[in-house]
């Protein structure tokens, strides 16, 4: 099975990153690595981000 990247940047997304990377992470293929790139933002984009992997089954492959 082919190992698949998704990258995910992530910049004053705060409305729309929990959709997002839930969407991502509920993937039914198995083989994914997720790469989430902090670009800085000055809202709280990162805390959602990180609050969602610790949570998730799949927030070790982050």
């Amino acid at each position: 099975m082919d190992l698949i990247t998704l990258s995910m940047p992530v910049y004053n997304v705060e409305k729309y990153v929990e959709k997002a990377l839930l969407s991502a992470l509920n993937q039914t293929y198995k083989n994914i690595e997720f790469i989430i790139v902090n670009d800085r933002g000055s809202d709280n984009s990162m805390e959602i981000v990180r609050r969602i992997i610790s949570g998730h089954p799949r927030g070790k492959q982050v």
